[in-house]
């Protein structure tokens, strides 16, 4: 490449820095694309967007290493005080096209007329750094013959019609790594210049600056990182000589309007790695259900998108990268003061645990106390999507002793923490609650929170002992309320967990206790979990017939259509042992029907636990029946269905089973052809 480069003031004069960097690393993506597509389109126009010192001019710069053409560069300065007009864009571009020999036009028709013309006779590349709008750089691109151009920007300028967009985000951490330790070689590739460059949020200019501290000073990367994780001294440490990382920052954080600015400030005590639009309003008070709010939150975001201080991470998410989040925190500090972290801190929590609590209300039986959201699967997707930003405000929230927020949350989670077993935090937010509760002094909620954490240590970690210790303390502060439906519902949960066990004659009389309780109280529907309990433990007992039909009883007593969710699980969970009782007895057809009728439930509920554990009850069915094609493929549909990650105790159980099925139907036989013949 032969480069020349307009970086002067007026016209511009020809810079004799080495570029492209003879230490440049990684970005094989990035530059690949772009030199692919120059070489495919001889006119191409390539946007290279991203936020400050991300290194789009470099990657502009390396994707024209090998092309033998003359390459034209003109800064923009879209970061200085005067960004360059389009008159002057041309006017350096004809001083570099003609090599200084002649005095560019004064006028932009005649600088366009005579850049048309040299397009026409060279057609060289044309680079356009750091430009600052669309305006700036149209006059180059209407010239009829004209080469390549690429132009860089911390803007989007979506107003020009690019034939290749490509947004360059931090580098991945091997990369960061590896351009550390070109820089600095005597460091090797240690785990220091891991945690520097983890430190440095894989932001090229932060890298290059870091790494040029080190050579200089001959300090070694471990000190340099001690010192980084300071948060208040990180950005100081980024700066050397006279390029500065909080500078690059600030330069785009000057062009925000006010509201942009505070809206760009308040992302910094956000949790999360990735946010939406409601969790970015509520650092501001604002609740997240008004449509202006939101509108207005948006807007600011696509503005801070635009200048590359906020990601795009698709489907309307965004991400700050840690740098960037800590220049927030400290722009927040001076323009709201000292106390500022801690109000919009507080702010973003008793918002995200509000709406936490409307969102779990679609699953009560109550139903939603606020209509924050349209239904039921927006509302999962919020809680499931959310997580990282809620999880860490309960946390907060009972380290700062809010017994009261704690407890309200767990509880509006009790119905809820059934369709998502997966998440692996529920034995510690129960017991958080548990802890709340017993706080307060308040033995009826600790043992109601007691309950759930004997569910939680079942499905979720699959501790039957556990299980059994936490029921029984449930039990011992049930008797200490003195509340007979306290008392009745915690002799359930120790009834289950000796079911669990396989001890059924010793969960019975806590059943028949439960049921007396609940008799007494009048609790409806805890009275037929208890009869569906009581069915259990006649399957336990190779009971069968009675146990189908306690079961039956069960379903005859359930309301025939209902959008509880309580109905619903009691509902496929009495299906499943009717089936699992006919299986024992050899009744093929009423297991196979059975099983199918708590699959349709448990998938309408998108309970996905459920309707898997009904696909296993139905292969087995099949199986004995001799429906072996049948059998073999609602068992891997069920293995389908449970995502590889998942090691919560149900989904390890059900899977387990559901291969124990795969392996039995295949032995001794030819499924996998039967199946394909099928």
């Amino acid at each position: 490449m032969l480069l020349r480069m307009g970086r002067g003031v007026g016209v511009g004069g020809v810079s004799k820095e080495p570029l492209p960097l003879a230490d440049f690393t990684g970005r094989a993506g990035e530059t690949g694309a772009v030199g692919d597509h120059l070489l495919a389109e001889p006119a191409a126009l390539v946007m290279i967007t991203g936020g400050p010192g991300i290194g789009k001019s470099t990657i502009a710069l390396e994707a024209f290493r090998d092309d033998r053409r003359e390459t034209l560069f003109v800064d923009l300065a879209a970061q200085s005080s005067a960004p360059v007009q389009s008159l002057n864009v041309l006017q350096r571009l004809i001083f570099l096209a003609t090599n200084g020999a002649e005095d560019p036009p004064p006028t932009l028709a005649a600088a366009m007329s005579r850049w048309q013309q040299l397009c026409a006779e060279q057609a060289p590349a044309v680079i356009l750094d750091d430009a600052h709008n669309e305006a700036q750089v149209r006059p180059v691109l209407d010239a009829p013959g004209r080469g390549p151009v690429v132009v860089t920007s911390r803007r989007l300028l979506s107003g020009l019609d690019a034939t290749l967009r490509v947004a360059v985000e931090p580098m991945p951490i091997d990369e960061s790594v590896g351009l550390l330790a070109r820089i600095v070689p005597s460091e090797g590739s240690s785990d220091n210049l891991r945690d520097l460059a983890s430190l440095c949020s894989g932001v090229p200019l932060a890298l290059r600056v870091a790494g040029s501290r080190i050579a200089a000073s001959g300090d070694t990367a471990s000190d340099f990182v001690a010192a980084m994780r300071a948060e208040e001294r990180r950005l100081r440490m980024l700066a050397h000589h006279d390029v500065s990382v909080e500078a690059a920052f600030a330069v785009s954080y000057r062009d925000l309007e006010a509201n942009v600015a505070r809206q760009f400030r308040a992302l910094a005590v956000i949790d999360g790695a990735t946010f939406g639009a409601d969790i970015a309003t509520a650092p501001l008070g604002t609740a997240a259900s008004r449509g202006d709010a939101a509108a207005d939150t948006e807007d600011s975001l696509e503005e801070l998108v635009e200048l590359g201080l906020v990601e795009p991470r698709g489907g309307n998410r965004y991400r700050v990268h840690d740098l960037l989040r800590v220049f927030a925190l400290e722009q927040l500090v001076i323009a709201e003061g000292s106390d500022a972290i801690t109000a919009r801190r507080e702010l973003l929590r008793s918002v995200v645990l509000a709406r936490l609590r409307a969102a779990a209300g679609w699953f009560s039986p109550a139903g939603p106390a606020k209509a924050e959201f349209p239904d039921s699967a927006s509302a999962r997707a919020w809680i499931t999507a959310e997580v990282d930003h809620w999880w860490p405000a309960f946390e907060a929230a009972f380290t700062e002793q809010r017994h009261t927020t704690v407890v309200e949350v767990a509880d509006a989670l009790q119905w809820f923490s059934n369709l998502w077993p997966a998440w692996g935090h529920w034995w510690d937010l129960f017991g958080h609650a548990v802890d709340a509760a017993k706080s307060q002094q308040d033995s009826a909620a600790a043992s109601r929170l007691l309950g759930r954490r004997t569910w939680a240590a079942l499905m979720e970690r699959g501790d039957r002992e556990a299980a059994l210790d936490v029921a029984l303390e449930g039990q011992a502060e049930a008797l200490r309320s003195g509340k007979e439906a306290v008392v009745a519902e915690a002799e359930y949960h120790v009834a289950w967990a000796l079911l669990v066990l396989r001890r059924p004659e010793e969960a019975l009389p806590h059943i028949e206790a439960a049921v007396a309780g609940h008799l007494r109280t009048g609790n409806r529907d805890a009275l037929l979990q208890c009869r569906s309990m009581y069915g259990a433990a006649l399957h336990l007992l190779s009971r069968h017939e009675e146990a189908i039909e306690a079961f039956r009883v069960v379903l005859a007593e359930l309301p025939a259509s209902s959008s509880d969710p309580g109905t619903g699980f009691t509902r496929v969970v009495a299906l499943e042992e009717i089936s699992k009782s006919a299986i024992a007895l050899e009744r093929w057809d009423e297991a196979e029907a059975a099983a199918g009728d708590g699959f349709a439930v448990a998938s309408e509920m998108a309970w996905d636990i459920g309707a898997v554990r009904a696909l296993r009850q139905r292969s087995e069915a099949r199986l004995g029946a001799g429906l072996t094609i049948e059998a073999y493929h609602d068992a891997k549909r069920g293995l389908a269905m449970i995502e590889d990650e998942r090691n919560d105790a149900q989904a390890v159980a059900v899977r387990a089973e559901l291969e124990s099925i795969l392996g039995r139907l295949t032995v001794g036989t030819d499924i996998a052809g039967d199946v394909q013949a099928s």
